[in-house]
Parts: structure tokens; C-alpha cells; sequence
């Protein structure tokens, strides 16, 4: 064969290897991304071509179907819902760049901050971006989480704080210095805050806010509950606050600044929660005094927290599905009557309706495997997350996996001729 055949032949080759490597990736793709919280649990994005694996693009073992999802972007969980709204795959962005180019649809969202009244309705009522075109929103709570307080003071192996106190040191201005909430510690305090949109956040201010309420005073510190820290806390004094972006963000800031606290999911403290033993993890996170006990973020505290906070009704809108969401007035898990205090749901936000049938066969395998068996219970608990209570589950699976269920992925007469595109 002379040269010039064996380049074109060679040459050939490689532009069909690099064609059916494409048409793989569009036949594997359920894309979308979101909190920071669940990335390491879904399976992270860590440039365009490499990735971690986890729940929602792992293969499943067994006759399980492996979900096929791609990667997970984490942005965070303002980024992620906008993405899945605004249908921009632009904003799923990886190391300063989008994650896809050429541009995707966004299938879903992951978010900790949950769908909020105004996004159910402009979902509702969007021309061609919502209800009309891709049929109902759907919020499902994947797992329970904790939001956990870790600190950084030398020679402490353990810090119990009441969340009064916790308020104070997060967000009352005048509390500056150590020694103004643990006698003889005269040390200025350095609290680590995300900087951008964060469902986490949310849950943390969620709990700071009833706190505040329930106080009484006129001064009020946390006057609100928001995704952004800055937007409700004053944090215009630097020498006390540090901005960080995303979780690895924050861990890194509080391991560079000695006597800092800060607010993160379980799943970055270095070792699962289920392998730490109490010492071991009363040494890394505030244990938070309410009367007589002092509880860490275990199983047994964060399940507590749900006592008595049951599922809707199968035909309920997205938002009711978010856990302790209630349509006005504060949440039952703000500052619940039992068990850890700080508590929330990462959660997946989809439409009912994909026009693609892999899409929707993708996504209802995963609610399937997800609901209905025991193959991610492994993961979840190696990611320190905690599995949904059997009730929560049993809805979730009933309403938008069984066939039969109007609210079903992909019900047919629902369904037929609409969904996210392609």
C-alpha cells in the first residue's frame, strides 16, 4: 500500500472512530448538573473527558439497567435550576468553560434549595420552556442530608453550641471575637460563607432564620431565607468574613484560617460519616446543644429530624414534593422538634415528558433502581448522604415510575408527540 492510500485509509478511520464516539455520547446522554452537594454521590464532571462515578452514570450491577446518565456538572444549585429552566446547557460549566459544545438540552437539574412558588408557576405558564411543551415539573427528594458545622480551633477535639449561639456567630455583627461565646478562647472569629448560589446555604440560613424568629428581639440577623449568604447575612466586615466558592471551596478556606467555622455537606468532612466514630467526629463538626443532649449529624439525629413529615398526593405540584416545603410560613424542618436541627433533601428536578425515547427510558430507570431497590444503598451511605424513610420512597416510586399513574415519566397520553427535545 503506498503512502499517500495508507494516510487517506488511516485518516478515515480515525474520523469514523471519532463519529461513532460521538453518536455514543448523544445515545448515552441525559445531561444536566446542579448542587455541589451530591456531585461525588451522582457522579462528577472533572474536565469535558473525565469524570467520577456514581449513582446516575454508574453501570448497575446485576440485571439493573445502568441509568445512563452523563457526568454531573456541579454549579451549584441556583446555576442548575437556571439551567434546567432556561433549557441553557451554557451554564453547566467545568473548569471556567461549558461543560458541552456544542450546546445540549438540559434534562434535569440537582438542586438542595428547593422548587420555589415562582418557578412552578413560570414553568406553568411558559410558552414553549415548560408544562405545554415537556409536560409537568417533577421535584423528587433523592436523599436526606445534614448541613454539618465544621471548625478549625487548635487543641479542641469537640465544640458544643446551641443554635442561638450558632446564630450569634454566623450572623450578629457584634460577635467578633471567640471569647464572646467560649470564655478564655480570645481568638477573632472567621466564618467561611459560600459565595454563590447554594441550596446548602439554603437549608443553613432555613435553620438561622427560625432561630432568629423564634428569638423574639427586634434586632433581627437573619431576616430572610435565601440560596446566596451574602443577600440576608452582613457580611461587610472581611475581617470576619471569607468568602469561598463551592464546597471544596470552603473546606479549603477553613483549613487555611485558624479559628474559622463554616457550614458544609457531610460528605466532605474526609471519611464517611458512617465510619467516624462519635469522638472522631465531635473533633471535626459542632455537636448542637438543644437541652440536654448534643447532637451530631449521625443517621439516628438526621432521621429524627422527619418525624411525623409525610409525602403529598401523587397529583400534588413539584413543590409540595420538596420536603418540610409548606406554601406559606416556615418549614417544619427550619428547627424540628427532634433530632439534628440542620436538615434538608437534595433533590432532582425533571419534566414529565421526553421526546426521546432513550431519555425517557434512562430516567425512568433510574427512578426504578433508585426507589425500588437496594443497589445505590452503598453509595449513598459511602457519600455520607441518608437514605430516604421507606414512605417517602414508596411514593416517589408509586407517582412517577408505576405505568399506570397519570404522574408518571413518559405517561402516554400525556406524553405522545412532546418532551425535552433531543
Amino acid at each position: 500500500m503506498n503512502s499517500v492510500k495508507f494516510k487517506r485509509n488511516a485518516l478515515s478511520a480515525l474520523i469514523a472512530a471519532g463519529m461513532m464516539t460521538l453518536a455514543t455520547v448523544a445515545a448515552a446522554q441525559v445531561a444536566g448538573g446542579g448542587a455541589t452537594l451530591p456531585e461525588g454521590l451522582y457522579g462528577k464532571a472533572l474536565t469535558a473527558t473525565t469524570s467520577t462515578t456514581g449513582i446516575l452514570n454508574k453501570t448497575a450491577p446485576g440485571t439493573v439497567a445502568s441509568p445512563g446518565f452523563n457526568a454531573y456538572v456541579g454549579v451549584g444549585s441556583g446555576a442548575g435550576k437556571n439551567s434546567f429552566f432556561q433549557n441553557n446547557s451554557g451554564l453547566l460549566v467545568v473548569g471556567g468553560a461549558p461543560y458541552y459544545t456544542p450546546a445540549v438540552t438540559v434534562d434535569y437539574a440537582g438542586s438542595d434549595s428547593l422548587v420555589t412558588a415562582a418557578e412552578q408557576t413560570g414553568y406553568d405558564t411558559h410558552a414553549t420552556l415548560g408544562k405545554t411543551s415537556f409536560g409537568r415539573l417533577i421535584q423528587v427528594p433523592v436523599v436526606l442530608t445534614s448541613v454539618t458545622v465544621p471548625y478549625n480551633i487548635a487543641g479542641r477535639t469537640s465544640l458544643n453550641l446551641t443554635s442561638a449561639q450558632l446564630l450569634d456567630i454566623f450572623a450578629n455583627p457584634a460577635i467578633t471575637n471567640w471569647n464572646q461565646v467560649i470564655p478564655g478562647l480570645n481568638q477573632p472569629i472567621k466564618v467561611i460563607y459560600r459565595a454563590e448560589s447554594s441550596g446548602t446555604t439554603e437549608i443553613f440560613l432555613r435553620h438561622l432564620n427560625k432561630v432568629d424568629i423564634d428569638n423574639g428581639t427586634a434586632t433581627t440577623f437573619v431576616p430572610s431565607v435565601g440560596t446566596t449568604y451574602a443577600s440576608v447575612v452582613d457580611v461587610t466586615n472581611t475581617s470576619k468574613y471569607i468568602p469561598a466558592t463551592g464546597s471544596d471551596g470552603v473546606v479549603a478556606a477553613l483549613a487555611a484560617n485558624p479559628y474559622s467555622i463554616t457550614y458544609v455537606s457531610p460528605d466532605k468532612l474526609g471519611a464517611p460519616l458512617n465510619t467516624l466514630t462519635p469522638a472522631q467526629l465531635a473533633a471535626k463538626v459542632v455537636a448542637i446543644t438543644r437541652g440536654t443532649q448534643n447532637l451530631l449529624p449521625t443517621e439516628v439525629n438526621v432521621t429524627a429530624a422527619l418525624s411525623g413529615i409525610n409525602p403529598p398526593a401523587a397529583s400534588a405540584l413539584a413543590t409540595n414534593w420538596g420536603i418540610g416545603y409548606v406554601a406559606s410560613g416556615v418549614s417544619p424542618l427550619a428547627n424540628p422538634s427532634a433530632g439534628y436541627p440542620i436538615v434538608g433533601a437534595t433533590n432532582l428536578i425533571l419534566s414529565q415528558c421526553y421526546l426521546s425515547s432513550g431519555d425517557n427510558t434512562k430516567v425512568r430507570n433510574f427512578l426504578r433502581q433508585h426507589y425500588n431497590t437496594t443497589d445505590n444503598d452503598a453509595a449513598i451511605a459511602a457519600g455520607s448522604f441518608i437514605k430516604l424513610p421507606a414512605n417517602w420512597r414508596t411514593a416517589v416510586y408509586n407517582a412517577f415510575y408505576v405505568a399506570t399513574s397519570a404522574e408518571s415519566v413518559g405517561y402516554p397520553s400525556i406524553c405522545t408527540g412532546k418532551g425535552r427535545p433531543v
